[in-house]
């Protein structure tokens, strides 16, 4: 047993956490005792602890994730007027959900953890906190992006779709630390007022409103143009014809010579075109004002009522089925605007009608629903078809279903069963959609149709045909679905299930050797614990869940940073330093295999690149705007004092990965323009790209530490170090050229 060295302290100094009479928030439990033991024995046991509390981290992220995953693939369906049609769009934008929820799904571990750094002490500032954070965004810059882009196989490359979204994202990832540096060390050093905590945070609203008006095509480089340099045109654009009489014109300047066959053939497609127009015209008359979009903008309230009343009324069929004659008639063709047939001699994919009801009694029933081949025939084409739910949920309202829809050559029509199951008195109507979805042998989709040209979505409304004696159960049903209180309720047993079982079942169970059973037993008092106490998305759309883990993400953190600093403190390394390497890393490593296989899995980089320039802002307007306006405010309100903060050795740190950062999005542009995407190219670009990257991140951990470490360096020092850092970088990136090159010779020689 080590001799205890005791020293005399001042009544006000803060005795350290791994010292007698020390203590973080939880930890240690053993007390005084705890701390007397050896400081090597605790040092390994505090690192133990905090590797398996990341475990624990990255359980309990993967359910948040869920849940999220969950809140923003609700899709809202609107009824058009009177129609039979459904106008079907996503309740959350992909760039705010990307932005807002999902960047706090990966980043809500650094988040809470620096938030509770700053509560934890009365609102003074932490040591874990903020450089947990910018050490957080160092490796999702630098490990992240290099991974991915060796990630991809060779020959193939990946490239951004969004690149307006992404050009934002990436701005505000630097701006957000180069604002960092500005508030820490220029404006006021060592200290932060309420204004600009509180401006810290409201970057963060500010990047989510730029970002959606740029995925929706509002703030482009196009209107911004426009808006600059207005009615500038050149001289070929004004000479084309502006009006439909121009065209019509210009199309008709010489009139053909037509024999009768011909004259007949033309005829006859002129009438069904005729036929199709009329039809799409006497269902766009029902309407209104709805396909001007002057409703649609201006009056969106009247409209969500309208769209929200009984689904019992929505079985009305106002339009009436001559509406949707063009569609269920494969002879008459599916048209443009114009009025001129769409062209594909393999065909075009539609349902026969926009919209289904189906009354509903306490009997299964199987309904046929027939999908429509129009304007070409040609050769075998085939989709995919699966259920999607709405209000309806599957195994209590329908049964799910998923499959492919083939149509062989000159084959117009196919028919997809959907079984419908019986419902209970007093249960409300639902609703579901049929969706098709990617068609081959080079059919395409009705784009007139809901979906457009990606998807066909087919809404189907359950009415509920059985009288009900009491309004009670109709009124639960209304406020939360007990449906998916049930399916919520299954899901969560066979998660307790899946959890007990090795493997996550007793098949699997008896057939798992010593190494499947010793890593059942590792991780299962962390899968226990969330199995029993988080509820599985289904419940209230996912937001018991979101709650519910978001709590465990809560108190894991709190766990972590105390382990975090009881290691620091018994192995003798700065809290920033831990927080940077070891806290930091702990918190990624689940968003790395995250990006790695969307980068594997996805036809663009935006999954992988622009959600790592996203979250590294999200990171810094919250993980550190949040904790340092509320502190900001709680010092101005009781002591009439800014908020201190050390800008020395963050400051530092801020401007080694800025300057990284800068040398990391300049190589993914180089990319883009050499090799045709972000990700992936050639073996050997992959290679010292990801080479490149790696080296500037354990250049950042090596120049932070330094300056960690040697608090009084010099502003001649500092540059002297950055000065050597950079050739240092360029030299192990010729030592690693010189390395492949000899492999590559000796591969070729023997």
């Amino acid at each position: 047993m080590e001799t205890i060295l005791t020293t005399t302290v001042s009544p006000d100094a803060e005795v350290p956490i791994c010292q007698i009479g020390g203590s973080g928030q939880w930890l240690p439990l053993g007390g005084d005792w705890e701390q007397s033991l050896d400081k090597r024995l605790r040092g390994v046991l505090y690192f133990a602890g905090m590797i398996y509390s990341f475990l624990g981290v990255s359980i309990v992220a993967d359910m948040f994730m869920a849940a999220i995953e969950r809140l923003t693939s609700v899709q809202k369906c609107v009824r058009v007027g009177a129609t039979k049609r459904f106008r079907t769009s996503p309740v959350w934008n992909e760039t705010v959900a990307n932005l807002t929820l999902m960047a706090l799904g990966s980043s809500a571990p650094e988040i809470m953890l620096s938030l509770n750094d700053i509560v934890k002490r009365n609102f003074i500032e932490g040591k874990l906190g903020a450089s947990t954070i910018v050490g957080s965004a160092a490796f999702n810059l630098f490990v992240i992006i290099a991974v991915c882009i060796n990630a991809i196989p060779a020959g193939e490359s990946r490239q951004i779709k969004e690149t307006g979204v992404y050009a934002i994202t990436a701005f505000f990832s630097m701006f957000a630390y180069i604002w960092l540096l500005f508030i820490v060390a220029v404006n006021g050093p060592d200290e932060v007022d309420w204004v600009e905590g509180t401006l810290t945070f409201l970057y963060f609203p500010i990047l989510v409103i730029v970002s959606y008006y740029a995925d929706i095509g509002v703030l482009t480089i196009e209107n911004i143009k426009a808006k600059v340099l207005p009615n500038r045109h050149t001289s070929d654009e004004a000479d084309e014809p502006k009006t439909w009489l121009e065209r019509f014109k210009v199309d008709n300047a010489r009139e053909e010579v037509l024999d009768e066959g011909e004259r007949a053939r033309r005829e006859s497609e002129a009438k069904a075109r005729e036929a199709a127009r009329q039809a799409k015209l006497k269902e766009r008359a029902s309407i209104g004002t709805e396909q001007t979009g002057r409703c649609s903008r201006c009056c969106p309230r009247r409209q969500a009522r309208a769209s929200e009343e009984e689904l019992e009324g929505l079985g009305i069929e106002e339009g009436g089925d001559e509406d949707n004659a063009y569609l269920a008639d494969p002879s008459i063709p599916l048209i443009d605007d114009e009025g001129e047939p769409l062209r594909n001699e393999y065909g075009i994919l539609t349902f026969a009608s926009h919209s289904i009801t189906i009354p509903v009694e306490n009997e299964d029933i199987e309904i046929p629903v027939k999908v429509i081949r129009k304007n070409g025939t040609e050769g075998k084409v085939t989709c995919q078809y699966r259920m999607e739910q709405l209000t309806a949920i599957p195994g209590f309202d329908y049964e799910d279903d998923e499959g492919e829809l083939q149509f062989r050559d000159g084959v117009q029509t196919a028919e997809i069963d959907l079984l419908i199951l019986k419902k209970k008195a007093g249960e409300r109507s639902d609703r579901f959609q049929l969706v098709l979805e990617d068609p081959t042998g080079g059919a395409e989709f009705n784009p007139d149709f809901d979906g457009g040209e990606e998807c066909q979505r087919l809404t189907i409304t359950l009415i509920n045909d059985i009288p009900s004696s009491t309004g009670l159960i109709s009124m639960m049903d209304k406020l939360c679905n007990l449906d998916e209180m049930r399916q919520g309720t299954q899901i969560w047993k066979e998660q307790i299930k899946e959890m007990i079982y090795v493997g996550g079942s007793k098949d699997e169970q008896d057939n798992a050797g010593c190494l499947a059973w010793m890593n059942h037993l590792i991780w299962l008092p962390w899968t226990s614990t969330f199995a029993l106490l988080t509820p599985p998305p289904a419940y209230l759309g996912g937001w018991v869940c979101f709650v519910v883990a978001l709590g465990h993400i809560a108190w894991l953190t709190i766990i972590v940073g105390d382990l975090a600093e009881l290691f620091g403190c018994v192995v003798g390394i700065e809290d920033n330093i831990t927080a940077i390497s070891f806290v930091a890393l702990g918190t990624s490593v689940p968003d790395l295999f995250a990006s790695m296989t969307a980068a594997k899995q996805d036809e663009y980089a935006d999954a992988s690149i622009v959600n790592v320039t996203g979250s590294n802002s999200v990171n810094v307007f919250l993980g550190i705007g949040l904790p340092w306006m509320l502190a900001a405010f709680y010092h101005k309100i009781n002591t009439g004092t800014n908020f201190e903060v050390t800008s020395g050795d963050l400051g530092f740190s801020v401007i080694v990965f800025s300057t990284g950062a800068t040398v990391t999005l300049t190589v993914i542009q180089i990319r883009r323009i050499k090799f045709g995407g972000e990700l992936g190219g050639p073996v050997d670009a992959k290679a010292y790209s990801s080479a490149l990257l790696i080296l500037m991140w354990l250049t950042y951990i090596g120049l932070s530490t330094w300056k960690f470490q040697n608090k009084d360096a010099s502003l001649d020092q500092q540059i002297m170090m950055l000065g050597i850092a950079a050739p240092g970088i360029g030299a192990l990136i010729l030592f690693f050229a010189a390395i492949r090159v000899a492999l590559k010779f000796s591969k070729d020689r023997y």
